[in-house]
């Protein structure tokens, strides 16, 4: 009997993979395949270019109607301030344009600009729709002036002044502040560095700092039974304050409690005994030394203890 011929399956399933894997290459080939790759990259720049456009497009129209579209005309500027900014003086500041919208400035510019003043401590800008704007500012309550004619500080002046809050902290008089800082206390301080009052920062000139504590501290025991005109940084141990009354009181770089509870007395006695304080000299604890103003036009020269 005939065997039927075997055939060798691994050897066949070999050969027509390598059967599968011949290229047959010709530049005709080769042509038509580049064509078509380039084909097909050209439509993805075409798709990427008609989406861009399209983005491009979008987002112009977006602006444009945010930007001219009288239903976001900006018509309250609602200002919220601890101090004397008003919102003209703001809008000016942080180039918010009154005729345009809520959307005609940048949020995170206005913020900058306003707190880039130096009596802006923060400041908070917030959109409202359809057609408000808030603004919150945290604003520096100036208590005193600086003098001092070799730095070209003048107190009391709108133009070359100099103010400082509670802290110490140095900036210009601006627009409406001059109105409430008018009468506020000077600072003398006579002989000094132009880097001791930095703008915007915290002075370090060590007398202007503790005239200021003396200033602060008549506001809050006195509260305003008299208060504090000027203060002269006589030397570096003494200071002599002028009140709005007149009264002339030297005290020292420290013990300020003790010795403004000793003018206060002082002034109480006066007050008792139908006279008016005329100056004073604080810095003895025992046997004070001052005078008291004569009733009379005769001037009185000599000295009286104001413990009599």
């Amino acid at each position: 009997m005939f065997r039927k011929k075997q055939t060798n399956t691994r050897y066949v399933r070999q050969r027509s993979d390598r059967m599968l894997h011949l290229q047959v290459s010709s530049p005709r080939i080769v042509f038509f395949q580049s064509r078509k790759a380039v084909w097909g990259v050209f439509k993805i720049v075409i798709v990427l270019a008609a989406l861009g456009a399209a983005g491009i497009y979008g987002t112009r129209y977006v602006q444009n109607h945010f930007l001219t579209s009288p239903e976001f005309a900006l018509r309250h500027l609602e200002l919220k301030t601890n101090g004397f900014l008003n919102e003209s003086e703001v809008a000016q500041i942080a180039q918010i344009d009154p005729n345009g919208t809520i959307f005609s400035f940048d949020i995170d510019l206005a913020e900058a600009r306003l707190i880039a003043r130096p009596e802006v401590v923060t400041a908070v800008v917030e959109r409202r729709l359809p057609d408000t704007v808030k603004i919150t500012l945290t604003e520096r309550v100036p208590v005193a002036w600086i003098a001092c004619p070799k730095l070209g500080m003048a107190g009391r002046n709108p133009l070359s002044g100099m103010l400082m809050d509670a802290d110490g902290v140095i900036f210009t008089c601006q627009g409406s502040l001059w109105d409430v800082a008018r009468n506020l206390p000077v600072i003398d301080i006579g002989v000094a560095e132009a880097h001791e009052f930095p703008l915007g920062e915290k002075m370090t000139n060590k007398n202007a700092a503790r005239a200021l504590s003396l200033i602060t501290l008549v506001d809050d025991v006195v509260k305003g039974e008299w208060t504090v005109k000027r203060v002269a940084v006589a030397n570096f141990y003494k200071l002599v304050i002028t009140s709005n009354d007149g009264v002339e009181a030297t005290f020292g770089m420290y013990e300020h409690r003790r010795q403004l509870n000793d003018l206060i007395a002082a002034r109480n006695h006066a007050k008792e005994t139908g006279r008016e304080l005329e100056w004073i000299n604080l810095l003895p604890k025992h046997n004070i030394p001052g005078n008291f103003k004569e009733p009379s036009a005769q001037a009185n020269d000599g000295l009286t203890s104001v413990n009599d």
